[in-house]
Formats: structure tokens, sequence, C-alpha cells
């Protein structure tokens, strides 16, 4: 196999399909490699996995069409790394050569024999706008449990029916529901998928959030993410998702709404003298609202944040991250925050006027924290 390309559009290439090349902790070795393909003046590059695969086409000047399976990370890494210009890949007796101008590499190839095959990707169901779906899944994955406590958890819910898509996440102490319009093609839905919440977002952020994305789901349980000439496969969880949607609270004994930069800013600062998932309490009256937090010993900080009191006013606290993450996924100018006596959940919501309607689209759902005797 020879072709010749250019070394930012290869090196970007190898980069995109070497994100679901194994590391060194591969169960196979072969999984640790990138597959490169070249015919027709095209070379098409794949990782996987089993988890995910990356694959991605782009086009080249072939002089040998062929097949071979590299060292994926490293691979990327070279060509990365080389200067500016067209880059020669030629294979020949179990090696593999890279040049680029003055600088010229050598790697083993691994046996293609031993590449698994990969799943076949899912027909297309609709079209998902990438910098809305981008933002979304980013802010899925910070509220997505981490670890193995509750494996389906680990996930964001996609729900894709005729009109939207509703995202869906929590750790349990807070629910997170973003549901975005989108334009559906196929039939069949609505559509259920659970996805591993932090690689849909390092997916999605991969494939470029400036281009519409082609969404298909099924298959042997796989959600498949296409931009360009660039194709993702990512592997579902199992389909357990319990309906949080009957946990989003209705009734409350106040209503405060803030100007969403004031209280995030207001927050960030006085959380200077606490970490971040420290406590931040907010006493709440009728045109202003203190926000404060607490470290060590006597520091302290404080300030106070022009507000709108519907109901009766109180005193109330957050984790000061999980408070931030709400505001960070409203894309409103004004944040409403709906809350009750105790430790009962609190809803946060968006709106354009500090008098409107909320928006219906994202609703986030945090626990309080109990107050200091």
């Amino acid at each position: 196999m020879r072709f010749v390309s250019d070394t930012t559009l290869l090196g970007r290439a190898a980069g995109f399909a070497a994100r679901h090349a194994a590391g060194n902790t591969a169960p196979i070795p072969a999984l640790s490699g990138l597959r490169i393909s070249a015919a027709d003046d095209a070379v098409r590059l794949t990782g996987y996995d089993y988890e995910a695969s990356s694959t991605v086409r782009l086009e080249a000047e072939v002089d040998e069409p062929g097949e071979l399976l590299v060292p994926g990370r490293v691979f990327a890494e070279i060509v990365q790394a080389l200067p500016t210009g067209p880059v020669s890949v030629h294979s020949r007796a179990g090696v593999v050569e890279i040049s680029a101008g003055t600088s010229e590499f050598t790697l083993p190839t691994l046996p293609l024999a031993d590449y698994p095959e990969l799943p076949s990707p899912p027909d297309p169901i609709g079209v998902l706008d990438g910098a809305a779906f981008g933002k979304a899944v980013t802010q899925m994955s910070r509220i997505a449990i981490r670890g193995d406590v509750v494996p389906v958890l680990s996930g964001t819910l996609l729900e894709f029916g005729e009109e939207s898509v509703t995202l869906t996440s929590s750790d349990r102490f807070r629910v997170a529901i973003h549901q975005l319009p989108w334009k559906a093609t196929g039939a069949g839905l609505p559509v259920r998928a659970v996805v591993p919440a932090r690689l849909l977002a390092d997916t999605v952020k991969g494939l470029g959030a400036a281009q519409p994305l082609t969404v298909g789901v099924g298959g042997d349980s796989l959600l498949s993410l296409g931009s360009d000439e660039r194709l993702t496969t990512l592997r579902l969880l199992d389909d357990t998702y319990p309906a949080l949607r009957s946990k989003v609270p209705k009734a409350f004994v106040g209503t405060v709404t803030f100007a969403v930069e004031d209280l995030r800013a207001a927050v960030r600062r006085v959380c200077i003298v606490a970490d971040r998932y420290a406590a931040v309490m907010l006493t709440i009256e009728a045109d202003e609202a203190v926000v404060g937090a607490a470290g060590d010993v006597d520091t302290r900080g404080r300030e106070r944040v022009p507000c709108r009191l519907e109901g009766g006013g109180a005193t109330v606290a957050f984790n000061a991250g999980y408070l931030l993450d709400g505001l960070d996924g409203l894309d409103t100018t004004f944040a409403r925050l709906s809350f009750s006596e105790g430790i009962r959940a609190a809803l946060l919501t968006g709106c354009e006027e500090i008098d409107g309607e909320p928006r219906p689209d994202v609703l986030y759902v945090a626990m309080p924290r109990r107050l200091p005797n």
C-alpha cells in the first residue's frame, strides 16, 4: 500500500479514528491498531475498542491500493507532529514507512487478520443540530453518575420523538432534562437509547459541533452519529433507565428569579473561600438574596444579588457545584428557582424576562442540603 496525503488532514483523521483505538490494556493487541484502507483515491481510517468505533474517510493520491493495521495512537501522534505539507505512507515487509519533508518514521504493522469485524451502523432516523446537541450532552455528562454504583445512571437517556429529542441524566441527587428540536427522517419513532454519558460527550466533540449530526439507533444495540466523512458507533447500555420525569416537583412554597449571570458570578465569588462541593446558602427576601459560603474556621464569603420573589422568603442551601451546573445548562437571561420547605427537591428553569413564563425545554431538579443548626 502506498498513498500521499496532506499532513494536517491525515493528522486530524488519524486523531479522530484513534480516539477509539484501545491502548496497551487492550484485550487483544489488534484493538490497539488503526485500520487503514486505501483505494479509489481515498483513504479510510478506523479505530475500534468494542465499546465504540470511529471511521473517517479522506481523499488522497493512492498509488498502490491496500489495507494494513498500524499502532493507532503512535501513528496519529507521528502524523500530527510532522511538518506541514505532503506526507507519504508506504507499507512493505511487515512495516509502514511515514515520511514528510526531512522526517522519516518506521512502524511495525499488526496482524490484520486479528482485527475484529466492526458492527454495522444502524439506519439513520434523523438529523440534529451539532452545536445544540454538543452543548446538551456536555451538560448531561456532568450530571450523570460516575463509576459503577448504578451503571445505568452513568448513561444519558435519549428519547427520539417525531419533532424533538429529550435528554435525561441523573446522579440520584439531581436530574437534568433537556429537550431539543430535530428533523426525524426514519420510521418507528419514538425510540429510546441509553448511551454512556461521558463517551457520548467526547464523541460529539470529536465529530465537530458546527456540523449537522445524522443519528441512527438500533442494529446490535448501537447508536451511530455521523458528520461529513466521519462516523462513530457507540454501544448502548441496558435500557432500564428510571422514569425520572415523575421526580420533577410540582408544588412549591416560593419562587425566586435571578439574572443568570448575577447569580452565577456571585456563587463563584463566594466559593473562593470554599470548594466546589461546599454548601452555598441563599437567604431569599423580597428584592434581594444573600448568597453565602463558608470555609475553614472564620473564612466566609457573602454577596447580595437582586431578585424577584413570589411567595414566602426562605433560606435554602445547595451544593455549590450542583447549582453552578444547573445555571450552566440554561441559555436564558434569567433563572427561576422554585423551592419548598426543608430538603424537598427544588426546580431550576430559565426564562427570557424576569416576569416571563419559564421555558419548558430545560428542567433541572436538585436536592437542597440541610441547613446548619
